[in-house]
């Protein structure tokens, strides 16, 4: 049995709802969302037509009170003179937009809109209006996940005996690896289409489920899990192999994986292999193993990099990182980054650790 489906017990207490031998469905990706056409008017000329590909606009209105949007596979498509300033220029985008309701509760009407592409990377900017943006969309539409091979405990027993297989409670699916450690948990809830006799035979049954789509890890999160499935790794840079998908992937497994209880440690000198690391995921994959061997999680991006140094996963500062071929990873990040911006992330990221207490020597 390689997946166990857990609800909440008593008090913080785990529930076993049941085991199952497979999952069919856990690596599907959700329908990318419709495409639409966003304008951005009143901006300060300087944009581009251009493909951005991962992108967000935030909005703000006058008290900070901020509203990000997620678009899929932006492109400006124009840049065109502003009707009532020709100073300013239109912005046209075309993207899909992931749907969020998070523009309900802003205390006021917004006042600044940006486009961003990464860290630093503002593309555009107005004060004005936009058109298309903020609008309520479609809630993604549930994926089907299939347990195989189900043994069910009395709790899913009596959930499946009900019309709509319901349990009430909060409810995740642990994957186990081979050496039967808990790898990646995962919130699915339980609402159960229907319950057949196992494909695998015996008393076991089948189980069709309704998730949320971005419960599932995406089929990019595969090749990272085949690496974590014989266990936590032992071999250093496994995650180089994996594109930017993939070790954001491997990054999530190194995050849920259980730690060695006791006290943090600190000092010490740790070596960071800086070159061939091409995005911000595999630098991140490198700091945590630079800093607790292989498969260490030391923060998955910038904000859960400084929660580590809070404490928690083993190491604090004072302790000395000594950055490798330092000039290489700027050279391989240097692709999301404006140099009107200031300076680019490893530099940032550099100075950053050097004011929470870490020295870091740029080899």
């Amino acid at each position: 049995m390689r997946y166990l489906i857990m609800a909440e017990g008593e008090g913080d207490g785990e529930l076993l709802l049941g085991r199952c031998a497979a999952v069919e469905g856990l690596f599907t990706d959700p329908p990318p969302p419709p495409r639409e056409v966003l304008v951005l008017r009143g901006c300060a000329p300087g944009v581009r037509a251009e493909w951005l590909g991962a992108a967000s606009v935030v909005g703000r209105t006058e008290s900070g009170f901020e509203v990000w949007w997620t678009l899929v596979d932006a492109e400006v498509l124009s840049v065109a003179p502003h009707t009532g300033n020709p100073a300013l220029v239109d912005v046209t985008i075309g993207a899909g937009v992931l749907p969020d309701d998070w523009h309900r509760h802003a205390d006021g009407p917004f006042v600044r809109f940006e486009l961003t592409t990464g860290r630093g990377a503002v593309r555009a900017v107005t004060r004005s209006a936009t058109d298309g943006l903020v609008a309520d969309r479609a809630a993604a539409e549930p994926l089907p996940l299939r347990l195989v091979g189900c043994e069910p405990a009395e709790p899913m027993r009596a959930a499946l005996r009900k019309r709509r297989g319901r349990h009430p409670g909060y409810t995740e699916l642990w994957s186990l690896d081979d050496t039967g450690r808990v790898m990646d948990r995962r919130a699915i809830g339980f609402d159960a289409e229907w319950t057949r006799p196992s494909v695998l035979g015996g008393a076991l049954v089948d189980v069709l489920l309704s998730v949320d789509a971005d419960g599932l890890p995406g089929l990019a999160a595969r090749p990272a899990w085949r690496l974590w499935r014989a266990g936590p790794p032992q071999r250093a840079g496994s995650w180089r192999e994996l594109d930017a998908a993939g070790r954001h992937a491997w990054l999530m497994l190194a995050m849920r994986r259980e730690r060695p209880a006791g006290p943090d440690r600190s000092g010490g000198e740790y070596h960071l292999a800086g070159a061939g690391l091409r995005d911000e995921p595999g630098l991140h994959c490198a700091i945590g193993e630079a800093l607790l061997g292989p498969g260490g999680y030391y923060g998955w991006g910038w904000d859960a990099l400084f929660d580590s140094l809070c404490g928690g996963f083993g190491l604090v500062p004072p302790f000395t990182l000594v950055w490798h071929d330092f000039a290489a990873t700027e050279r391989e990040l240097a692709g999301e980054h404006d140099p009107a911006a200031g300076p680019g992330y490893p530099e940032e990221l550099a100075r950053e650790l050097e004011e929470r207490g870490v020295t870091v020597l740029r080899a």
